[in-house]
């Protein structure tokens, strides 16, 4: 009998054991802020969620739970009856929201018609991928989808550009100084030494052509006197005392810069030198040496967008070294060795323009005009009218300076042919020594025929 009875109790559990794995065997899956209602087989008493921070439920009827999820994970969901008995036991796997990526999704279908950018949503932010035509539209996707991404999330570019766009930049900087300046009047600081009459001053008297001797009494010695008629007048040198001077002097400073690079890529470009500035050690008596540039340089990033435009940020710049404030410093302590670091003069401009292929922008200039006008002279005396003008020296200066520079962005690409690029020098030919000194020529062509420049723009096609 036991027997027969403990072979009823199993066939009994087996016959349950069904109903009870496929409630077990249960799974849903959620997003982040979604939920779902699952319904039961029988009225439940508990409700148990292993991880709360993945997902929750609450009883929406004694035979339904609601279950939301909470964050990306899995958790298990057990419900239980009066008798403890599990009624239900639910496997659920949340993912994140994809509310931002379908948002961002819609906004670059309206900005990128046509495009094949696809966001999708990951668990620490957001996935972009496809092809684009241009850098510009793919910058223009990451942009798109971080304003949609919640904050402190990542933002994973995995855009392809089908073409690389390359750009070269061409920048004139052209400056003209003109510089005027007079002088006229009597410099009375220059009749120490007149010609061949001498110094006048305290000393021992001078022989023929020589100085002649001041006494300290303001009289002067007859042995000088013996001497003076040796002198003649058309020896005297006025240009010392009477200053009369003009000058014009006209600087012209041209530099045209190229340099070609990738949309999207930033490209540098230096011709000059470095100059190096000594730095003292402190207490140590060491100095140390770290170098300044200067010459011709040229920084800029070009993005080419997909109607052709061109957007750069650009920054030329042209210095030359200079004495006007050079500072001069010490070794260090211990050493009486000086040295002097010289000044730089600098025009620069950075800025950030967006024109067409081809088109020119002047990006910057200045308009300078600088006046000094000053005088020197006796005091009081130099006030007199007309009779003031001997003892007065006037002068006049005035620096007049304009600047312009002007960008040009082309889209380029590769020349298939290596032979029609053409450089400066290539029908260069060293003269001999016929050639320079009876010929008095410097430089000599391979070809006379060839072309003494380069027509067209060489290096690239523009397009």
């Amino acid at each position: 009998m036991r027997i027969r009875g403990l072979a009823v109790w199993v066939l009994a559990l087996l016959m349950t054991w069904p109903a009870t794995g496929r409630a077990a065997g249960r799974a849903i899956s959620l997003e982040a802020g979604g939920g779902q209602v699952v319904a039961l087989s029988a009225p439940v008493t508990n409700v148990f969620v292993a991880n709360p921070k993945v997902a929750d439920a609450r009883p929406a009827s004694p035979t339904s739970l609601f279950i939301f999820g909470v964050g990306p994970g899995q958790t298990v969901v057990a419900a239980l009856d009066a008798t403890g008995k599990p009624v239900a036991i639910v496997h659920v796997s949340v993912s994140a929201s994809g509310f931002a990526a379908r948002q961002a999704m819609a906004a670059l279908a309206r900005l990128l018609p046509g495009g094949q950018v696809h966001i999708a949503q990951e668990a620490n932010g957001l996935l972009l991928t496809g092809t684009v035509a241009t850098p510009a539209d793919a910058a223009r996707a990451v942009a798109v989808a971080r304003g949609f991404a919640a904050a402190g999330d990542a933002i994973d570019n995995q855009i392809v550009v089908r073409a690389s766009t390359q750009v070269t930049l061409q920048v004139r900087i052209v400056q003209m100084s003109r510089t005027i300046s007079d002088q006229l009047g009597i410099n009375w600081s220059a009749l120490g030494t007149i010609g061949s009459i001498g110094a006048i001053g305290a000393g021992v008297a001078a022989t023929g052509g020589g100085a002649v001797a001041l006494a300290t009494n303001g009289l002067i010695p007859a042995k000088a006197l013996s001497n003076a008629g040796n002198y003649s007048l058309r020896s005297v040198n006025i240009s010392g005392a009477l200053d009369a001077l003009a000058q014009d002097g006209l600087v012209r400073i041209l530099a045209e810069p190229n340099l070609t690079v990738m949309s999207g890529k930033k490209a540098s470009f230096l011709v000059g030198g470095e100059f190096p500035v000594p730095i003292p050690a402190g207490t140590t008596g060491g100095v140390s040496i770290t170098y300044k540039n200067f010459g011709v340089s040229l920084n800029f990033r070009p993005t080419v967008f997909s109607d052709g435009r061109i957007s750069i940020h650009v920054a030329p710049e042209v210095s030359e070294i200079s004495s006007a404030n050079a500072v001069t410093i010490s070794a260090g302590p211990g050493s009486n060795a000086t040295f002097v670091v010289p000044s730089l003069t600098v025009s620069r401009a950075e800025t950030t323009v967006q024109l067409g292929s081809g088109q020119s922008f002047a990006i910057g200039g200045l308009l300078q005009d600088t006046i000094n006008d000053g005088a020197n002279g006796v005091p009081n005396i130099s006030n007199i009218p007309i009779l003031g003008a001997l003892f007065r020296n006037d002068t006049f200066n005035r620096q007049q300076t304009e600047l312009v520079i002007i960008v040009t962005p082309i889209i380029v690409r590769p020349v298939d042919d290596p032979a029609a690029l053409h450089v400066p020098a290539e029908n260069f030919k060293a003269p001999s020594d016929l050639d320079r000194l009876l010929r008095m020529r410097q430089i000599e062509t391979k070809d006379p025929s060839a072309p003494r420049h380069i027509p067209g723009d060489a290096g690239f096609i523009v397009q």
